[in-house]
C-alpha cells in the first residue's frame, strides 16, 4: 500500500495541472471533477477541494444523479463556508425520494395553478433575468453561447413548481465562479452598486418581511439594514430599474441597493424560508406593466 502511495504522488501534481487545464474548457465535466475532489485532498488543498465539490453537486443535480449527490452531502458537511452549504441546501431540496400516490397528491396539491401569483412572479423573473444575460453578452462578459444556455436555463425554471430564486447570477456561479465574479465586477461598476458581504449581517426577520416573498425569495432581493429612513437592500440584479422601483413602492421608503453574492444570497433565503420566518402575503405578485 505504502508503495503504490509513492509510485502515485510524483504524478499527482501533474495530474491536477492537467485536469485544470481541462476544467477550464469543459467545467462541467464530470471525470474531471471528481478526480480533482480527491486529489486536492490528497495534497491537503481544502479550499480548492470545497469549491471543486461545490462544482461537483451542481453538475449532479444538473443531470439529476440524485443517489451520487446525495453521497457529497457528508464531505460538504465539513466546511462552514456559504458556497458549501447553500449546495447541501440544494441536495436536500431537490432529492426525491420514489413518490408513494400520498406523496404524488401531496406536491400536485401544492404545485401552483397557472396565473397564481407565485407563477406570475416567476414568469416575470425570468424575462428579467433573460434580459441580464443577453445585457452581459452584449457587454463581452460572457460569449454568446454562453449566454443562450443561460437563456434556456432560464427558460426551464418555469416547469419548476413553488418559489425559488431565479437569478442569472446564481446560474453563472453554478457553472463557474471566476465568470460569475466577472460578471458581479461589471454590474457593479456599470450600476454603481457596492459589493456587499451579506454574511456579515445579522438578517432581522421583521426587517426581511419588510418585502413580500415574491421579491425576496423568487428575485433575490433581502433588506438587511435601516439608516435613518433609508432600506439597505442586497440584490442580484441591480441592472433592473422596474425591479428597483417595485422594491421602493414595495417598501414605502428610500432604498439604497447592495450587490450580493449569489451563495451567500441562496443560502440567507434557505435559512430564512426553512425557518418559516416569511409567508406568502397577498399582494406577493408584481403588478403587471
Amino acid at each position: 500500500m505504502a508503495e503504490e502511495t509513492t509510485q502515485f504522488d510524483p504524478k499527482l501534481e501533474e495530474g491536477i495541472a492537467y485536469f485544470e487545464k481541462m476544467l477550464q474548457l469543459t467545467p462541467d465535466d464530470r471525470v474531471t471533477l471528481q478526480f480533482l475532489c480527491v486529489a486536492y485532498g490528497q495534497i491537503g488543498q481544502p479550499d480548492k477541494q470545497r469549491r471543486a465539490l461545490v462544482s461537483l453537486a451542481g453538475v449532479l443535480l444538473k443531470e439529476k444523479d440524485f443517489e451520487e449527490a446525495d453521497k457529497l452531502v457528508e464531505k460538504l458537511e465539513i466546511y462552514t463556508e456559504p458556497d458549501a452549504r447553500a449546495a447541501i441546501l440544494r441536495i436536500r431540496a431537490a432529492h426525491r425520494p420514489s413518490p408513494t400516490a400520498e406523496a404524488a397528491a401531496k406536491t400536485e396539491a401544492a404545485a401552483p395553478t397557472p396565473g397564481s401569483k407565485t407563477t406570475t412572479a416567476v414568469y416575470m423573473a425570468i424575462k428579467a433575468e433573460k434580459k441580464l444575460a443577453r445585457h452581459l453578452a452584449e457587454r463581452k462578459v460572457i460569449g454568446e453561447t454562453e449566454a443562450d444556455a443561460l437563456q434556456d436555463r432560464l427558460t426551464a425554471l418555469a416547469d419548476m413548481p413553488g418559489c425559488f430564486l431565479v437569478s442569472t447570477l446564481s446560474e453563472i456561479e453554478k457553472e463557474n465562479t471566476a465568470t460569475a465574479e466577472a460578471a458581479a465586477a461589471s454590474l457593479a461598476d456599470e450600476t454603481g452598486t457596492p459589493p456587499i458581504p451579506l454574511e456579515a449581517y445579522n438578517i432581522d426577520n421583521d426587517l426581511a418581511q419588510t418585502l413580500p416573498d415574491s421579491i425576496v425569495r423568487v428575485r433575490g432581493v433581502l433588506p438587511f439594514a435601516k439608516v435613518g429612513n433609508t432600506l439597505l437592500v442586497a440584490t442580484l440584479n441591480p441592472f433592473d430599474d422596474a425591479l428597483k422601483q417595485q422594491v421602493e413602492s414595495a417598501a414605502g421608503a428610500p432604498c439604497r441597493f447592495f450587490l450580493a453574492n449569489p451563495r451567500t444570497m441562496e443560502t440567507t433565503l434557505d435559512r430564512i424560508f426553512a425557518d418559516e420566518a416569511l409567508n406568502p402575503q397577498e399582494g406577493d405578485a408584481p403588478r403587471e406593466a
